[in-house]
Protein backbone atom coordinates (compact mmCIF):
# COMPACT_ATOMS: atom_id res chain seq x y z
CA UNK A 1 0.00 0.00 0.00
CA UNK A 2 1.51 3.15 -1.37
CA UNK A 3 2.13 6.05 1.44
CA UNK A 4 3.01 9.64 1.66
CA UNK A 5 5.53 11.22 2.93
CA UNK A 6 4.93 13.79 5.69
CA UNK A 7 5.93 16.56 3.64
CA UNK A 8 3.12 15.12 0.82
CA UNK A 9 0.33 14.94 3.39
CA UNK A 10 0.77 18.32 4.65
CA UNK A 11 0.94 19.94 0.92
CA UNK A 12 -1.94 17.67 -0.13
CA UNK A 13 -4.43 18.67 2.92
CA UNK A 14 -3.99 22.65 2.39
CA UNK A 15 -4.25 21.89 -1.37
CA UNK A 16 -7.94 20.30 -0.26
CA UNK A 17 -8.66 23.50 2.12
CA UNK A 18 -8.32 25.50 -0.63
CA UNK A 19 -9.74 23.59 -3.11
CA UNK A 20 -12.71 23.44 -0.99
CA UNK A 21 -13.01 26.61 0.23
CA UNK A 22 -16.12 29.17 -1.10
CA UNK A 23 -14.81 29.53 -4.86
CA UNK A 24 -16.52 30.15 -7.90
CA UNK A 25 -15.99 28.20 -11.05
CA UNK A 26 -13.82 30.58 -12.58
CA UNK A 27 -11.54 30.79 -9.22
CA UNK A 28 -11.61 27.13 -8.43
CA UNK A 29 -9.76 27.10 -12.20
CA UNK A 30 -6.99 29.58 -11.09
CA UNK A 31 -6.50 28.11 -8.38
CA UNK A 32 -6.07 24.19 -9.37
CA UNK A 33 -4.09 25.35 -12.18
CA UNK A 34 -1.49 27.25 -9.98
CA UNK A 35 -1.96 24.91 -6.91
CA UNK A 36 -1.40 21.48 -8.46
CA UNK A 37 2.57 22.30 -9.22
CA UNK A 38 2.98 21.75 -5.70
CA UNK A 39 2.32 17.85 -5.61
CA UNK A 40 3.29 17.04 -9.10
CA UNK A 41 5.60 18.76 -11.27
CA UNK A 42 4.64 19.75 -14.88
CA UNK A 43 5.40 21.92 -17.47
CA UNK A 44 2.76 23.07 -18.57
CA UNK A 45 -1.26 22.27 -17.10
CA UNK A 46 -4.73 23.37 -18.46
CA UNK A 47 -8.69 23.38 -17.55
CA UNK A 48 -10.02 22.29 -20.54
CA UNK A 49 -14.10 21.88 -21.50
CA UNK A 50 -14.21 19.88 -24.78
CA UNK A 51 -17.45 19.03 -26.42
CA UNK A 52 -16.59 15.77 -28.11
CA UNK A 53 -19.69 15.88 -30.59
CA UNK A 54 -19.29 19.52 -32.22
CA UNK A 55 -14.87 18.81 -31.34
CA UNK A 56 -14.91 22.59 -30.33
CA UNK A 57 -12.36 22.94 -27.64
CA UNK A 58 -11.77 26.13 -24.62
CA UNK A 59 -9.42 26.35 -22.67
CA UNK A 60 -7.46 28.19 -19.70
CA UNK A 61 -3.74 26.92 -18.97
CA UNK A 62 -0.42 27.55 -17.02
CA UNK A 63 1.63 29.39 -18.55
CA UNK A 64 -0.80 31.73 -19.74
CA UNK A 65 0.99 31.93 -23.04
CA UNK A 66 2.44 28.16 -23.43
CA UNK A 67 -0.40 27.10 -26.23
CA UNK A 68 -0.84 31.09 -27.54
CA UNK A 69 0.20 30.40 -31.27
CA UNK A 70 -1.38 31.10 -34.17
CA UNK A 71 -4.61 29.17 -34.72
CA UNK A 72 -4.00 27.14 -32.14
CA UNK A 73 -7.61 26.17 -30.78
CA UNK A 74 -8.81 25.83 -34.32
CA UNK A 75 -5.85 23.42 -34.98
CA UNK A 76 -6.91 21.41 -31.76
CA UNK A 77 -10.32 21.55 -32.30
CA UNK A 78 -9.62 20.03 -36.04
CA UNK A 79 -7.26 17.06 -34.62
CA UNK A 80 -9.65 16.43 -31.54
CA UNK A 81 -10.81 13.34 -33.12
CA UNK A 82 -7.24 11.91 -32.96
CA UNK A 83 -6.62 12.56 -29.37
CA UNK A 84 -7.03 9.20 -27.32
CA UNK A 85 -8.16 10.94 -23.94
CA UNK A 86 -10.94 12.75 -24.87
CA UNK A 87 -12.31 10.22 -27.17
CA UNK A 88 -11.84 7.28 -24.34
CA UNK A 89 -13.77 9.43 -21.81
CA UNK A 90 -16.47 10.57 -23.63
CA UNK A 91 -17.10 7.37 -25.07
CA UNK A 92 -16.91 5.62 -21.26
CA UNK A 93 -17.38 8.12 -19.20
CA UNK A 94 -14.50 6.85 -17.39
CA UNK A 95 -13.22 8.40 -13.88
CA UNK A 96 -9.58 6.93 -13.84
CA UNK A 97 -6.27 8.94 -14.19
CA UNK A 98 -4.80 8.20 -17.32
CA UNK A 99 -1.76 9.43 -19.63
CA UNK A 100 -1.45 9.35 -23.15
CA UNK A 101 1.41 6.61 -23.02
CA UNK A 102 -1.67 4.40 -22.08
CA UNK A 103 -3.05 3.93 -25.32
CA UNK A 104 -0.62 4.90 -27.82
CA UNK A 105 3.78 4.33 -27.84
CA UNK A 106 5.43 7.78 -28.43
CA UNK A 107 5.99 6.48 -32.14
CA UNK A 108 2.48 6.14 -32.72
CA UNK A 109 1.83 9.44 -30.65
CA UNK A 110 4.32 11.18 -33.07
CA UNK A 111 2.59 9.80 -35.97
CA UNK A 112 -0.45 11.69 -35.26
CA UNK A 113 -1.64 15.40 -37.24
CA UNK A 114 -2.06 16.40 -33.10
CA UNK A 115 0.93 15.86 -32.17
CA UNK A 116 2.82 17.37 -35.56
CA UNK A 117 0.61 20.52 -35.58
CA UNK A 118 -0.12 20.70 -32.06
CA UNK A 119 2.00 19.29 -28.73
CA UNK A 120 5.36 19.37 -30.79
CA UNK A 121 4.90 23.13 -31.65
CA UNK A 122 4.00 23.32 -27.40
CA UNK A 123 6.92 20.90 -26.72
CA UNK A 124 4.59 18.23 -25.17
CA UNK A 125 5.65 14.32 -25.15
CA UNK A 126 3.61 13.31 -22.21
CA UNK A 127 0.66 14.04 -21.04
CA UNK A 128 -2.06 13.07 -18.19
CA UNK A 129 -5.00 13.77 -16.76
CA UNK A 130 -8.48 13.78 -14.77
CA UNK A 131 -11.86 14.23 -15.40
CA UNK A 132 -14.33 16.14 -13.76
CA UNK A 133 -18.50 16.03 -13.65
CA UNK A 134 -20.03 17.23 -16.80
CA UNK A 135 -23.10 15.65 -19.06
CA UNK A 136 -22.40 14.16 -23.03
CA UNK A 137 -20.87 15.28 -25.35
CA UNK A 138 -18.94 17.80 -23.00
CA UNK A 139 -15.49 16.44 -21.38
CA UNK A 140 -14.15 18.49 -18.91
CA UNK A 141 -10.28 17.69 -18.01
CA UNK A 142 -7.29 19.13 -16.19
CA UNK A 143 -4.58 18.04 -18.49
CA UNK A 144 -0.94 18.14 -16.96
CA UNK A 145 1.82 18.30 -19.95
CA UNK A 146 5.67 17.50 -20.22
CA UNK A 147 8.25 17.68 -22.55
CA UNK A 148 10.27 14.71 -20.52
CA UNK A 149 9.70 12.59 -18.71
CA UNK A 150 7.17 10.77 -18.46
CA UNK A 151 4.40 10.88 -15.77
CA UNK A 152 5.05 8.44 -13.05
CA UNK A 153 2.79 5.67 -11.26
CA UNK A 154 3.68 7.90 -7.91
CA UNK A 155 2.23 11.18 -9.86
CA UNK A 156 -0.74 9.45 -11.87
CA UNK A 157 -1.78 7.90 -7.84
CA UNK A 158 -1.80 11.20 -6.07
CA UNK A 159 -3.37 12.60 -8.97
CA UNK A 160 -5.89 9.24 -8.59
CA UNK A 161 -6.16 10.55 -5.18
CA UNK A 162 -6.88 13.81 -5.88
CA UNK A 163 -9.20 13.17 -8.22
CA UNK A 164 -13.07 12.61 -6.02
CA UNK A 165 -12.03 15.62 -3.80
CA UNK A 166 -11.23 17.95 -7.56
CA UNK A 167 -14.97 16.31 -8.74
CA UNK A 168 -16.48 17.70 -5.78
CA UNK A 169 -15.05 20.81 -5.35
CA UNK A 170 -15.70 21.23 -8.95
CA UNK A 171 -19.47 20.53 -8.23
CA UNK A 172 -19.14 23.25 -4.79
CA UNK A 173 -17.95 25.72 -7.04
CA UNK A 174 -20.37 25.09 -10.32
CA UNK A 175 -23.57 25.44 -7.64
CA UNK A 176 -21.67 28.62 -5.80
CA UNK A 177 -21.64 30.30 -9.28
CA UNK A 178 -24.77 29.03 -10.17
CA UNK A 179 -26.12 31.06 -6.85
CA UNK A 180 -24.74 34.01 -7.42
CA UNK A 181 -25.75 34.40 -10.85
CA UNK A 182 -29.39 33.89 -9.65
CA UNK A 183 -28.67 36.46 -6.36
CA UNK A 184 -27.57 38.62 -9.35
CA UNK A 185 -30.67 37.98 -11.30
CA UNK A 186 -32.91 38.21 -8.18
CA UNK A 187 -31.12 41.41 -7.11
CA UNK A 188 -31.97 42.85 -10.50
CA UNK A 189 -35.70 41.95 -10.06
CA UNK A 190 -35.89 43.60 -6.87
CA UNK A 191 -34.26 46.60 -7.88
CA UNK A 192 -36.38 47.31 -10.79
CA UNK A 193 -39.52 46.53 -8.67
CA UNK A 194 -38.65 49.32 -6.64
CA UNK A 195 -37.94 47.25 -3.79
CA UNK A 196 -35.41 45.75 -1.88
CA UNK A 197 -34.36 43.24 0.83
CA UNK A 198 -32.51 42.24 3.54
CA UNK A 199 -31.85 38.45 4.24
CA UNK A 200 -31.25 37.62 8.24
CA UNK A 201 -30.26 34.35 9.96
CA UNK A 202 -32.53 33.48 13.12
CA UNK A 203 -29.92 35.18 15.47
CA UNK A 204 -30.88 38.57 13.12
CA UNK A 205 -27.43 38.30 11.56
CA UNK A 206 -26.87 39.92 8.10
CA UNK A 207 -26.71 37.70 5.43
CA UNK A 208 -27.34 39.50 2.79
CA UNK A 209 -28.94 42.36 1.17
CA UNK A 210 -29.57 44.16 -2.20
CA UNK A 211 -27.48 46.88 -2.39
CA UNK A 212 -31.06 49.36 -2.47
CA UNK A 213 -31.41 48.12 0.93
CA UNK A 214 -27.86 48.84 2.07
CA UNK A 215 -28.66 52.48 0.84
CA UNK A 216 -32.14 53.24 2.04
CA UNK A 217 -30.71 51.92 5.78
CA UNK A 218 -28.27 54.31 5.92
CA UNK A 219 -30.45 57.27 5.08
CA UNK A 220 -32.94 55.77 7.18
CA UNK A 221 -31.32 54.40 10.34
CA UNK A 222 -27.77 56.17 10.10
CA UNK A 223 -26.42 53.00 10.20
CA UNK A 224 -24.97 50.43 7.19
CA UNK A 225 -24.62 47.07 8.76
CA UNK A 226 -21.66 45.08 7.54
CA UNK A 227 -21.68 41.44 7.16
CA UNK A 228 -21.98 39.51 10.26
CA UNK A 229 -23.69 42.26 12.19
CA UNK A 230 -27.40 43.41 12.92
CA UNK A 231 -29.32 45.89 11.30
CA UNK A 232 -29.16 49.05 13.26
CA UNK A 233 -31.62 50.25 15.67
CA UNK A 234 -34.50 50.69 15.60
CA UNK A 235 -34.86 47.91 12.57
CA UNK A 236 -33.04 45.50 14.41
CA UNK A 237 -35.44 46.00 17.79
CA UNK A 238 -38.29 46.03 15.59
CA UNK A 239 -37.19 42.84 14.19
CA UNK A 240 -36.28 41.15 17.86
CA UNK A 241 -40.07 42.40 18.69
CA UNK A 242 -41.90 40.64 15.69
CA UNK A 243 -39.64 37.61 17.13
CA UNK A 244 -40.72 37.92 20.27
CA UNK A 245 -44.46 38.12 19.71
CA UNK A 246 -44.04 34.63 17.80
CA UNK A 247 -42.34 32.66 21.04
CA UNK A 248 -44.94 33.76 23.77
CA UNK A 249 -47.80 32.05 24.71
CA UNK A 250 -50.84 33.99 23.16
CA UNK A 251 -51.82 34.43 19.95
CA UNK A 252 -50.04 37.37 18.70
CA UNK A 253 -51.51 40.45 16.95
CA UNK A 254 -50.76 41.11 13.26
CA UNK A 255 -47.54 42.22 12.62
CA UNK A 256 -47.10 45.73 12.24
CA UNK A 257 -44.54 47.25 9.38
CA UNK A 258 -41.73 49.14 10.30
CA UNK A 259 -41.85 52.71 9.68
CA UNK A 260 -40.03 55.36 9.76
CA UNK A 261 -40.12 58.71 8.17
CA UNK A 262 -37.58 61.26 6.33
CA UNK A 263 -38.45 64.50 4.73
CA UNK A 264 -41.79 63.60 3.13
CA UNK A 265 -40.27 60.28 2.34
CA UNK A 266 -41.08 57.00 4.76
CA UNK A 267 -39.16 53.56 4.58
CA UNK A 268 -41.71 50.57 5.16
CA UNK A 269 -40.43 47.31 6.26
CA UNK A 270 -42.01 43.95 6.30
CA UNK A 271 -40.82 40.81 8.37
CA UNK A 272 -41.46 37.54 6.40
CA UNK A 273 -39.80 34.14 8.48
CA UNK A 274 -38.58 30.87 7.36
CA UNK A 275 -37.06 27.78 9.19
CA UNK A 276 -33.55 29.05 8.85
CA UNK A 277 -33.36 32.87 8.11
CA UNK A 278 -35.73 35.73 8.38
CA UNK A 279 -36.30 38.22 5.15
CA UNK A 280 -36.87 41.73 5.57
CA UNK A 281 -38.63 43.32 2.33
CA UNK A 282 -37.91 47.15 2.17
CA UNK A 283 -40.08 49.80 0.33
CA UNK A 284 -39.71 53.78 0.13
CA UNK A 285 -42.76 55.35 -0.22
CA UNK A 286 -43.17 59.11 -1.36
CA UNK A 287 -45.59 62.47 -0.42
CA UNK A 288 -44.32 63.18 -3.60
CA UNK A 289 -45.82 62.15 -6.84
CA UNK A 290 -44.55 63.36 -9.79
CA UNK A 291 -46.78 63.77 -13.12
CA UNK A 292 -44.26 62.73 -15.75
CA UNK A 293 -44.09 59.52 -13.80
CA UNK A 294 -47.69 58.83 -13.89
CA UNK A 295 -48.23 59.98 -17.25
CA UNK A 296 -45.51 56.94 -18.43
CA UNK A 297 -48.00 55.01 -16.94
CA UNK A 298 -50.96 55.86 -20.03
CA UNK A 299 -52.25 58.25 -18.05
CA UNK A 300 -53.14 61.78 -20.07
CA UNK A 301 -51.81 65.03 -17.91
CA UNK A 302 -55.46 65.65 -16.80
CA UNK A 303 -55.78 62.57 -15.70
CA UNK A 304 -52.10 62.40 -13.90
CA UNK A 305 -53.29 65.50 -12.11
CA UNK A 306 -56.78 64.36 -11.32
CA UNK A 307 -55.35 61.05 -9.60
CA UNK A 308 -52.62 62.79 -7.68
CA UNK A 309 -55.42 65.16 -5.82
CA UNK A 310 -57.18 61.60 -5.64
CA UNK A 311 -54.19 60.13 -3.87
CA UNK A 312 -53.72 62.79 -1.51
CA UNK A 313 -57.41 62.26 -0.26
CA UNK A 314 -59.46 64.80 -1.93
CA UNK A 315 -63.31 64.13 -3.48
CA UNK A 316 -64.48 64.25 -6.71
CA UNK A 317 -66.22 68.02 -5.58
CA UNK A 318 -62.54 69.44 -4.40
CA UNK A 319 -60.61 68.01 -7.73
CA UNK A 320 -63.27 69.32 -9.63
CA UNK A 321 -62.68 73.20 -8.12
CA UNK A 322 -58.80 72.34 -7.92
CA UNK A 323 -58.63 71.51 -11.61
CA UNK A 324 -61.28 73.52 -12.48
CA UNK A 325 -63.44 70.74 -13.95
CA UNK A 326 -67.01 69.61 -13.19
CA UNK A 327 -67.30 66.71 -10.76
CA UNK A 328 -68.59 64.80 -13.13
CA UNK A 329 -65.58 65.13 -15.44
CA UNK A 330 -63.47 64.48 -12.64
CA UNK A 331 -66.14 60.81 -12.28
CA UNK A 332 -65.21 60.14 -16.18
CA UNK A 333 -61.64 60.65 -15.90
CA UNK A 334 -61.61 58.59 -13.00
CA UNK A 335 -63.10 55.64 -15.24
CA UNK A 336 -60.90 56.12 -17.51
CA UNK A 337 -57.20 55.65 -14.80
CA UNK A 338 -59.03 52.88 -13.08
CA UNK A 339 -59.25 51.41 -16.55
CA UNK A 340 -55.80 52.27 -17.48
CA UNK A 341 -54.22 51.23 -14.14
CA UNK A 342 -56.30 47.87 -13.82
CA UNK A 343 -57.77 48.88 -10.49
CA UNK A 344 -61.34 48.76 -9.46
CA UNK A 345 -61.89 51.67 -6.65
CA UNK A 346 -60.19 54.98 -5.59
CA UNK A 347 -58.28 52.89 -2.64
CA UNK A 348 -56.70 50.54 -5.04
CA UNK A 349 -55.40 53.60 -7.81
CA UNK A 350 -54.59 55.87 -4.91
CA UNK A 351 -52.33 53.20 -3.49
CA UNK A 352 -50.43 53.30 -7.39
CA UNK A 353 -49.61 56.56 -7.19
CA UNK A 354 -48.20 56.15 -3.67
CA UNK A 355 -46.76 53.00 -3.74
CA UNK A 356 -43.59 53.18 -6.28
CA UNK A 357 -44.60 55.66 -9.48
CA UNK A 358 -43.18 58.82 -8.07
CA UNK A 359 -39.65 56.76 -8.38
Amino acid sequence: MRRLAAADVAKLLEFLRTSYATLDRSAFRTHVLSALRQLIPYDIIAYNEVNARTNQITWLCEPADALDFPDSTQIFSRHIPEHPLIGHYARTNDDQVLKISDFLTRTQFHRLGLYTEFYRRARVEHQMACVLPAPPPLVIGITLNRTRPDFTERDRWLLQLLSPHLAQAFQNACIVTRTLDEMTLFSRALEESGHAIVVLTRERCVRWMSSRAGLWITKYCAGFPRRGRRLPEPLDGWVRHQQALLAGATVPPPRVPFVVERAGARLVARLCSGSEQLLVLLEEQSDTIRLPALQELGLTRREAEVLTWLARGKTNSEIGKIVEMSARTVEKHLEHIFQKLGVENRTAAARCALQGYWR
